[in-house]
């Protein structure tokens, strides 16, 4: 027989079995359904490749989550657009493994009726297991601090697989052996994320403190620590399981993704509603209002019109590039790039703030470097002469809104990218609220301004008060800048 066709027919059985479990005509097409790495020692670290096509019509997420820290997948999520192909690494580390393995990855997807699949890892393991890997570490109280009241009951939520024997293990000798030694009653709740609604609600508790499902199991201390991965709960559930009661404190670490990740927002969104691009624009409107004999009344529904088309503009771009740069970020370089990018760029505007708040002090604005260039000034003005003394009020309005939002994005872009960048890297489950919060920031001085028009204050006092605050402004996006540039390194 020809060792060829032998060979040709082996691989096609392999593949056959290899694809067991997935339906001929599921949308994603897996190069395996599971893994068997042999016999190996505990010095090895086995890889391989799985790779997912998309038959599908739409872009799929797709989420290759370890269900313990043995198992190392790079990148966890990728979103594969229509008729592509994904590729993710996959590796294996024995050093506290020993016998007969049986690891499962959970794979999780944005199809209906798809949601969750199972790949499993099995082999064996030559040698003994890392005494140090097993347990939690440190049961005595943190540092510097408390244990909790006696007779206190404190809740966890535990977020695992079915059949994890480590799982198993940690809930029968280690949540006890904490319990005395801390002197307290811990109430535990298991949550299958393989069962219905399990998995949905890992990703929401994950989601509300500012985080993504990277690693399984997840362990909910109280209601606002979670940890990660085997690793991440032995090296900190002792500390999580200190202090004086109440609530239990989060993390330092988890603070900025969840804490603060709407005050640089809603600063970014505010401090873009003031600076020069916008808020000259927004006086010149008003004076072409008064020269083309506007009524109050009209001014208002003017304002009203403009502002929800800026809102509506500023949001639908938000959204548009939000999604690509998260399908950028799937990428670790390509997200690693975008990190120290971001981070000269916000440097660099910092500095170029700082220097115009320094010119504007000095009665030098027109020579700031952070400015709308003037031929775009003179489209926007152009468009606002002829639309103001339009009769289909409300059309102008709308179209008045969109255009000077697009013309004004080559200026308020340079708060809003970095902006977008920054929740990017979050992985924030909240995101498009907190794009809503950054856009209502944007337009709040647009409604300021127009109902101080409407009160009666002439755009001569609107500009001579925009002066009298200019150089505060500048210095305030220096500031936000930095601080942006800081928590972007800090996440």
């Amino acid at each position: 027989m020809n060792p060829r066709r032998v060979t040709l027919a082996a691989a096609v059985l392999l593949c056959a079995a290899a694809l067991r479990g997935f339906p001929a005509d599921d949308p994603l097409v897996f190069s395996a359904a599971g893994w068997d790495f042999g016999t190996v020692d505990q010095d090895a670290k086995p890889e391989i490749t799985l790779t997912v096509r998309n038959r599908s019509a739409d872009p799929v997420t797709v989420s290759v989550i370890p269900a313990c820290d043995c198992l190392a997948v790079e990148p966890v999520r990728r979103i594969v657009a229509a008729g592509a192909l994904a590729v993710f690494r996959l590796s294996f580390d024995p050093s506290a493994e020993e016998g007969a393995i049986t690891r499962d990855l959970v794979i999780v997807t944005d199809i209906p009726g798809r949601e969750k699949l199972l790949f499993t890892v099995t082999g064996t393991v030559e040698g003994g297991p890392d005494a140090a890997s097993v347990g939690v570490t440190d049961g005595s109280p943190p540092s510097g601090g408390e244990t909790r009241a006696a007779g206190e009951r404190i809740r966890l939520t535990y977020f695992y697989t079915p059949g994890c024997r480590s799982c198993e293990r940690f809930l029968a000798e280690e949540v006890p052996r904490l319990a005395r030694q801390r002197g307290v009653a811990i109430d535990v709740i298991r949550r299958d994320v393989l069962a219905d609604g399990g998995y949905e609600e890992y990703a929401r508790v994950a989601g509300s403190l500012g985080a993504a499902v990277h690693a399984i199991p997840g362990l909910l201390v109280g209601r606002d620590v979670l940890l990660q991965g085997e690793d991440e709960i032995r090296a900190r559930l002792a500390a999580a399981l200190g202090g004086e009661g109440g609530p239990v404190a989060a993390p330092a670490s988890a603070v900025p993704a969840a804490a603060l990740s709407v005050l640089p927002v809603l600063a970014g969104g505010l401090l873009d509603g003031v600076n020069p691009c916008a808020f000259t624009t927004l006086i010149f409107l008003l004076a072409s209002l008064a020269l083309a004999g506007r009524e109050r009344r009209e001014v208002l529904l003017i304002g009203a019109l403009f502002t929800f088309a800026v809102f509506a503009t500023y949001f639908a771009v938000g959204l548009g590039l939000f999604a690509a740069l998260r399908a950028a970020v799937a990428f670790p370089l390509v997200s690693r790039i975008i990190r120290w990018a971001l981070v000269a760029v916000l440097a660099v505007f910092a500095a170029l703030s700082a220097r115009d708040a320094v010119l504007a002090s000095r009665g030098r604005a027109s020579d700031m470097t952070l400015q709308l260039p003037g031929y775009l000034k003179r489209r926007i003005h152009a468009s606002i002469r002829t639309r103001v003394r339009s009769t289909a009020l409300a059309a102008s309005a709308l179209g008045l809104g969109f255009l000077v939002s697009v013309f004004e994005f080559a200026c308020t872009g340079q708060v809003y990218l970095p902006t977008l960048a920054y929740l990017s890297r979050l992985g924030d489950a909240r995101a498009v609220p907190l794009l809503a919060v950054y856009n209502l920031g944007f337009i709040a001085p647009l409604v300021a301004v127009f109902a101080a028009s409407w009160a009666g204050v002439t755009s001569r006092g609107l500009t001579a008060f925009f002066q009298r605050h200019l150089v505060a402004v500048k210095a305030l996006l220096a500031v936000f800048f930095a601080g942006l540039a800081a928590l972007t390194l800090a996440t």
